[in-house]
């Protein structure tokens, strides 16, 4: 007999808990109040390679509603060219890269401008916008304040149709410091 009061009183909860469960996701969850919030927006969570014309259209200087007044917006990247070296800077981080016979050379530079000795991790990408793309990742143990950690590395792979394109999109995919 009172194995069965349990059952009853188990099934009775689960019942409960399933009509409370539908309850709220028919009804939704919300405020009392309208909110005043803008509505949220989608982004996405890859990089925009640099120079593309996927990149936002909002100017740099504008600061979006979602960040506080002390948010900074994030940097935008700078693409500049010194002969056949395209340069692109986002923030203190600087990636050089010159096309040779064996792939491209990749030169890497951070800044610390932080108040005290870190390291950092960058990790960059080259493509040709279709379907190549190669990845490397620079590493700068203990770059002193004010100072510059400085690396470089030959990016080589299997081009499309046996030749490195011309104007390789360079993606700065993350820096890390640690």
């Amino acid at each position: 007999m009172q194995l069965r009061e349990f059952r009853r009183d188990l099934l009775r909860s689960a019942v409960w808990g399933a009509a409370a469960l539908v309850a709220v996701l028919a009804t939704g969850c919300s405020r009392a109040e309208p909110s005043s919030a803008p509505p949220p927006t989608v982004s996405s969570s890859l990089p925009a390679p640099v120079g593309s014309s996927s990149a936002p259209s909002v100017p740099p200087a504008e600061v979006s509603p979602e960040e506080g007044p002390d948010e900074s917006p994030e940097p935008s990247p700078v693409v500049s060219r010194t002969g056949k070296t395209k340069i692109v800077t986002l923030g203190d981080v600087e990636v050089r890269v010159t096309r040779s016979e064996l792939g491209f050379s990749v030169a890497c530079n951070i800044t610390n401008s932080r108040g005290s000795k870190l390291n950092f991790k960058v990790a960059i990408s080259l493509g040709d916008g279709e379907e190549w793309v190669r990845s490397t990742n620079f590493d700068f143990p203990n770059v002193a304040p004010g100072q510059t950690g400085r690396s470089t590395t030959t990016v080589m792979g299997n081009f499309p149709d046996g030749k490195n394109p011309d104007d390789p999109k360079i993606y700065i995919d993350s820096v890390t410091e640690y």
